[in-house]
Order: structure tokens, then sequence, then C-alpha cells
């Protein structure tokens, strides 16, 4: 993440620094982003072995899809600042058990169940640098402030119970993306983003509508 967020620094720089010189393609822009997050090191059992716990049954979900909503203002063809709000793809986990009806057909009935949910807000610095008239590549580094909850599995293998916190925190954010015009009012981008999130380490791909207005 240092060696990623220095590169970052290093490419917003230079794109600050060659605004300076060209400042015709002023405006703002509203977008709409889907993003895929994944979560590295994400235990939802530190205590348990989920193994343990049959006859039930343990699944989780390590990623998730989510919404990013933002507002930036451009000052040239070179940088940019961005202000948005994230709702983060959700990881759970889900402990089962298997059931049958009145009629003899079998299902299953969710014993306990947990998640890891993110809100956000973020600042950021976005350098941008056209190849030609409709592709241009893009760095961003900034700030997120975010609220998470956590519910996880504790207790003991034989009485198993779920553990809710909260917690809140400003994390740095990078990321690296590509971005296709298709005319002068709205353009695609595809993005790879990196932070940590209640010491989380997370990743994120997003597809966002960008629209000049």
């Amino acid at each position: 993440m240092q060696f990623f967020t220095k590169g970052l620094l290093g490419f917003v720089g230079l794109c600050s620094l060659q605004a300076q010189g060209n400042n015709s393609k002023e405006f703002n822009y509203l977008g709409l982003s889907l993003q895929n997050s994944s979560y590295q090191h994400l235990h939802f059992s530190p205590q348990l072995n989920p193994a343990a716990l049959s006859p039930l049954s343990y699944n989780e979900s390590l990623s998730g899809n989510g919404l990013r909503g933002f507002f930036g203002h451009q000052f040239n063809n070179f940088f940019a600042m961005e202000a948005g709000v994230s709702s983060y793809g959700k990881a759970d986990f889900r402990v089962t058990q298997e059931t049958t009806d009145s009629n003899g057909k079998p299902g299953f009935k969710t014993v306990h169940s947990g998640a890891f949910k993110t809100m956000t807000g973020d600042l950021r610095a976005v350098g941008t640098y056209p190849i030609n008239n409709s592709v241009y590549l893009k760095a961003n580094l900034g700030a997120l402030v975010w609220n998470n909850e956590l519910t996880i599995l504790s207790g003991s293998v034989a009485v198993p119970e779920t553990k809710k916190t909260n917690d809140n925190g400003v994390s740095p954010i990078a990321g690296l993306g590509v971005g296709f015009g298709f005319n002068d009012m709205v353009a695609l981008t595809l993005d790879f983003e990196k932070t940590k999130i209640a010491g989380i380490s997370t990743q994120s791909l997003g597809l966002a509508l960008v629209v000049r207005i």
C-alpha cells in the first residue's frame, strides 16, 4: 500500500504541475459508480473453528457490491478535486440448520448471521492524463472517512453467539483508472482502489458513469 500510494503521489503531482500551464478544460461533474469490494484477512469467527459447528453449516462471503456517488471539479486537462459518499459492498456470514417442514420438504433455517458493513465519505485529488480525444488515464489519492459495523461469531462451539462492534476512522485511499469519453458530456471510467477499513485491507473495482454539468 505504501509503494502504491507513493507512486500515485508522483502521478498526481506531475499532473498538477502540468495543470499550471493549461486551464482550458474547467467544469464540474457528477458521477455514480458500481463497485465490487473484497476484504483480505477478515475473520468472522476469530475464536471458533466453523468446521466444529457441525451439524450446523457455516457459509461466508468476503466481497460484495456497493455504490459511490461523487461530485468533482475538473480544473483543466490534468487535475481535479472530487468528493464522494459510498456504501461499500457487504461481506457477511451465515450459520444455518437443516430443517424439514410439515410436508417433509427439507430446508435451511438461519441460526446466526453477521456482516461487515461500511458507509464512507471521501475527498480526493485526481490526476488525469489524456491519451487522445476519447481515452484518458487517471489516478487519485485522498482521505476516506468511514463508519463500520462488524458482527462476528463468538462464544463457544456448544453455545455460539454473535457480537456486534461499531468503529469510525480515517484512512488514506489511492486508485488508478482509465476513462472513455463518449462525447464532451458523458464518460465511463474503470477504477481500481485500495484502502483500509477498520484495519481490514480493502480492494475495490468500480465502473462509473460520469456526467459533465
